[in-house]
C-alpha cells in the first residue's frame, strides 16, 4: 500500500464504517447502477416502466449497493491493517 493510499484511508476510516458504506456504497454505486440500469439498459421494450418494476430495481440496487460498500470497506480494513503491521514491524 502506497503511503497516499495508506494515509487516505486512514483518514476514511475515522469517518466510520456506517459512513462508508452509505457514502461509497449506495450513493455512489448503487444509485447510479440504479438508473442506469433501470432507465437505460434494462428498459422495457414497449417503453412502459410500471411502479413494481421500478421498485424492485431499487431494492436490488439498494441491497447492491450497500454490500459493494461493505465489501469495500472489508478489503480496504484488510489492506490497511496488513500495511500497518507491515509498518510496525520494520
Amino acid at each position: 500500500m502506497k503511503e497516499k493510499q495508506f494515509d487516505k484511508w486512514q483518514k476514511m476510516r475515522m469517518k466510520g464504517k456506517r459512513r462508508f458504506i452509505l457514502i461509497n456504497g449506495l450513493l455512489s454505486w448503487g444509485v447510479p447502477m440504479f438508473v442506469v440500469m433501470t432507465f437505460v439498459v434494462n428498459m422495457p421494450k414497449n417503453g412502459d416502466l410500471t411502479f413494481g418494476l421500478i421498485a424492485i430495481n431499487a431494492l436490488i440496487w439498494t441491497l447492491g449497493g450497500l454490500a459493494f460498500g461493505y465489501l469495500t470497506w472489508t478489503l480496504s480494513e484488510k489492506n490497511y491493517q496488513k500495511e500497518l503491521k507491515k509498518r510496525e514491524s520494520a
